[in-house]
């Protein structure tokens, strides 16, 4: 079965969600790079505060991704019953 075509939201969905995990990994290193700054622990703020953002922006996107695969996966299903049945 082909997928109907994409009006181009999927891609805005997608993109954001790379700009949020890159956000979520650039601000713990900025936080870790205070850490080290405040308390003189260079470079372990950095090390551990980036290991701590990667570690939670990619569990985030990848439970993001499943999540609008799904419902992409749910739309096709829906509209292709639809072509089907004979529907508009």
């Amino acid at each position: 079965m082909t997928r109907p075509p994409s009006s181009g939201r999927e891609f805005f969905k997608y993109s954001a969600l790379g700009i949020e995990f890159a956000g979520v990994v650039g601000l713990m290193f900025y936080l870790g790079y205070l850490a080290d700054r405040r308390w003189g622990i260079d470079p372990w703020g950095m090390l551990i505060g980036g290991a701590v953002g990667l570690a939670g922006g990619l569990y985030h996107l990848v439970k993001e991704g499943n999540r609008m695969n799904r419902e992409l996966d749910a739309d096709s299903s829906e509209s292709s019953d639809r072509d089907d049945a004979g529907g508009p």
